[in-house]
């Protein structure tokens, strides 16, 4: 199970070594026609009079990337994320140009994972003249080792499709993991193709702590609120639409570790929950309407701390430590014992990685951006 770290929300798929230098270069709104690399085809929801979430069908099926969210300036738009590679980012772009004739004046990036940003290209391509902003801290990954992964992204995926098929015909495996492997090696061909030679897009403009976009009618704050999901995660908070983006910070319905920070992750979470918010849109998956998934990942998250702190304490090893522990009540909150490729998502995505990060935090160890719950 090794070689299934789907670790940092599918930025990498196998864990391998962490970009080059960037080459220069409630309703649902009916989708725009998809192009031949259908599986990065997106829809489109829209929140308020000018908010929107353009998300991928399934968020528990590949290609794991991650939501994009439309907010409507006077003359321009903003746009947070931007899909994981030039397909989707091209997916993104016409469901845009669907929704409005104004031009993208800004592009925000929530953090440094590949599956949030590699469509940029696509839409710098669209608006070139538009601004790219992220916290320091991204941008510092997004031209440095933590993304050295996407030189072998599409042979990565090609590995893993392979890997996909013969797992979907065991027969010792469930019939629901079966399936969900059937779809990932059914999705490989179109993934390998959309992943071959990537284009890292670091943004142009960063911040430390609060970016202000000035609008005469709508107030936009993109917010560092402390290490979370990745050590520079930006959240966008849009006051009068009531609505806050966290990127990866939550992720729905099985979060996403990589190399989170566990603890400063908890206090990032209890002030997502002081925000008045009437919409929620995670980094993957359904927008939440209110705070009860929020509180479920926060009482998993000190669940873990606490109970791998204790074995750490006692001097354990990591590899002990994940023999050791008993974490079946914390995946009971996300996962049904009867939902196989559920435990597979759930053991790759998270468990791998919180353990790992739990561990280390517990004996005062570094949390290294790019190393995925080794």
């Amino acid at each position: 199970m090794k070689h299934l770290v789907f670790a940092s929300a599918l930025a990498s798929v196998v864990v391998l070594p962490g970009v080059p230098a960037p080459r220069e270069e409630p309703r649902t709104v009916a989708p725009a026609k998809a192009e031949p690399l259908d599986c990065f085809a997106r829809r489109t929801r829209k929140l308020t009079d000018r908010v929107w979430v353009i998300e991928r069908p399934n968020p528990t099926d590949a290609p794991f990337e991650g939501n994009t969210t439309v907010i409507e300036l006077d003359r321009s738009l903003v746009v947070v994320d931007a899909g994981g590679s030039r397909a989707a980012g091209e997916s993104i772009v016409r469901e845009i140009r669907a929704l409005s004739r104004k031009p993208v004046g800004t592009l925000v990036y929530t953090h440094y994972h590949g599956d949030h940003n590699l469509g940029a290209v696509a839409l710098r391509d669209a608006w070139p003249d538009m601004a790219i902003v992220s916290t320091e801290r991204t941008r510092e990954h997004m031209t440095g080792a933590p993304m050295d992964y996407v030189r072998s992204y599409a042979k990565s995926y090609g590995e893993m499709a392979a890997f996909a098929l013969r797992q979907s015909r065991d027969e010792s495996v469930s019939a629901s993991e079966r399936a969900g492997w059937a779809r990932f090696a059914a999705a490989g061909p179109c993934m390998e193709s959309g992943y071959t030679d990537p284009v890292v897009v670091p943004a142009q403009v960063t911040f430390s702590e609060r970016y202000t976009i000035h609008d005469a009618s709508m107030q936009v704050e993109v917010l560092f609120l402390g290490r979370a999901n990745t050590d520079g995660d930006a959240l966008v908070w849009l006051p009068g639409q009531r609505v806050l983006v966290t990127g990866d910070v939550v992720v729905h319905p099985i979060p996403y570790a990589s190399a989170c920070h566990p603890g400063e992750w908890c206090t990032v979470l209890e002030r997502v929950k002081g925000f008045d918010f009437a919409f929620l849109v995670p980094g993957h998956g359904a927008v939440q309407t209110d705070r009860a998934y929020v509180d479920t990942l926060l009482e998993a998250l000190r669940e873990i701390r606490g109970r791998v702190g204790e074995l750490a304490g006692r001097g354990m090893e990591l590899d002990e430590v994940r023999r050791t522990v008993d974490l079946k009540s914390v995946r009971a909150r996300f996962v049904g014992d009867e939902d196989g490729w559920g435990r597979v998502l759930f053991a790759n995505l998270f468990l791998e990685a919180i353990v790992a990060n739990a561990w280390r935090e517990a004996r005062g160890e570094p949390i290294v951006q790019g190393r995925e719950g080794g």
